[in-house]
């Protein structure tokens, strides 16, 4: 079993949490215990929030050549390569993705992150705007301060470190408060950046619940920005705390993902496509396809097809690298999955495959679930479930497609299928979301933003140009190259 730290970070110290309550760390796929952590409180998270304030004010980070933060950045994405086998399978035991998913992507996702961003800091830019012949105007980019970055349990080092590398690119310091369910890679992740040599406050990690630690680090007079992935919900109180003081927010939010399959799309990879979107960690990802629109002429054989091949996942123990699929996080999520399922079933929804439930509460292992003739005003077809539970509608025509589709209250992704590119690019235009895949195109890659419509969110996630202008304040400066000033008044 890997070591993990199960202190906080804060000032380039491992510290005790003042309000001496713990929280136990389990693995929901055997109910183990994995670790004792202490939960932060506002005096933890005030201490936190100081060292970053203390480290960015009279710290060498911000004033650090930019040349050198990238290098700190590149030896943390080397060191993350390095303990990919610990981090992949801490982030298994945790959660109870599959080995093969952790150690495949999301280790290597976290660290091709962090290395594409220490290209960003010498790169970061402003302009120079043209004026009247005696004055030169000229836009600059600074840091913005200290940064407070929430992130969910789904993919616990993924998502810390798609917070972390446009923020410490741009030079600003970090509170990083991981999920209460998942914070052992978080932590594992600042000793890598603390035996690279990272100075003391740059990277602080705190642990604790949204209620107590999040709502306090949101109302911190020290923080500047907040940069939040998770629920909407909590998304709608962290806009509302964060007016204490105008602070800065960047929101991801949930999503409602429609995957619309045109007549003359290429089947064998919409099969593929479908199964992986929605199955994928069984569902519990934002950009999950939930919603499945296909046309009327295709439904019956594309429905047999998904199917078969959901039936030939093998689900089990997420430590062993034959399993495609592991258990969902929490038994309260769990809980709350089995809740969704029993509306659909009330509200008239077919249901063309599931599998064994266990009747213990605390059983986290849930079937691939498909749902036919789901009509769009069901809950099912409305609201996020965030686990493995595929909504199937059909739809006649091009114009039904995209009304469907965008009759959700989210916009964060959206998958075309067809092998017509007008069609699928005259479709995307249309798509209400911020992130459109076409035929399967949907990989996550650094050097691309991702967008949230209505309730998905805003502001831009990853993207350099847009790095720059999420974790940068900008400022003009005029320059009058006049050595005579009119007088007012005359």
């Amino acid at each position: 079993m890997p070591a993990w730290p199960e202190k906080m970070y804060i000032d380039g110290k491992w510290v005790d949490g003042r309000s001496e309550t713990n929280w136990t760390i389990t693995n929901p796929a055997t109910r183990e215990p994995l670790a004792e952590i202490a939960l932060a409180n506002a005096s933890d998270v005030d201490l936190a929030v100081t060292a970053a304030r203390r480290a960015f004010d009279k710290g060498e980070w911000p004033r650090l050549d930019p040349l050198q933060r990238g290098r700190l950045l590149y030896k943390l994405a080397e060191r993350i390569r390095e303990s990919a086998e610990d981090l992949a399978m801490t982030d298994t035991l945790n959660i109870g993705k599959p080995i093969r998913d952790t150690l495949g992507f999301d280790i290597p996702c976290g660290a091709d992150v962090i290395e594409s961003y220490a290209g960003l800091p010498d790169k970061i830019a402003g302009h120079s705007y043209g004026g009247l012949p005696d004055n030169v105007t000229m836009q600059f980019r600074e840091p913005m301060g200290v940064i407070a970055a929430i992130v969910p349990w789904n993919y616990p080092m993924t998502n810390a470190a798609i917070k972390l590398a446009p923020i410490l690119a741009c030079g600003n310091t970090v509170v990083l408060k991981p999920s209460e369910v998942s914070p052992l890679s978080a932590l594992m992740l600042a000793k890598m950046a603390e035996e690279v040599g990272f100075p003391p406050g740059v990277i602080n990690v705190i642990h604790g619940t949204g209620a107590e630690a999040g709502t306090a680090l949101v109302k911190h007079p020290g923080i500047n920005k907040i940069a939040f992935t998770g629920r909407y919900e909590t998304g709608a109180q962290l806009m509302e705390a964060a007016k204490d003081g105008m602070k800065g927010v960047l929101l991801e939010l949930g999503g409602k993902t429609p995957s619309v399959v045109f007549p003359d799309a290429p089947l064998d990879h919409v099969v593929n496509g479908v199964i992986t979107g929605i199955f994928c960690h069984l569902g519990q990802i934002c950009v999950a396809g939930s919603r499945l629109l296909v046309h009327e002429s295709q439904h019956d054989e594309l429905l047999e097809r998904i199917i078969a091949k959901a039936q030939s996942l093998k689900q089990g123990d997420p430590t062993d690298p034959e399993m495609h699929l592991g258990c969902l996080a929490t038994p309260t999520h769990c809980g709350f999955v089995r809740s969704r399922v029993e509306q659909a079933k009330q509200e008239g929804a077919r249901l063309v495959l599931s599998g064994d439930i266990s009747d213990d509460p605390l059983d986290c292992f849930y079937p691939p679930t498909i749902f036919d003739q789901v009509s769009p005003d069901m809950a099912v077809a409305k609201e996020e479930v965030f686990g493995p539970v595929l909504s199937v509608m059909t739809f006649k025509t091009e114009e039904e497609a995209i009304r469907i589709a965008n009759d959700s209250d989210f916009g964060l992704m959206a998958n075309i299928w067809s092998t017509d590119g007008t069609r699928a690019l005259r479709v995307a235009r249309e798509l209400q979301a911020g992130r459109i895949s076409i035929n399967g195109g949907g990989y996550l890659r650094p050097n691309v933003p991702i967008y949230g419509y209505k309730k998905s969110g805003f502001g831009a996630e990853l993207g350099f140009i847009e790095a720059a202008h999420e974790f940068c304040n900008s400022k003009s400066v005029i320059y009058s190259l006049a050595t005579e000033k009119s007088p007012w008044p005359e």
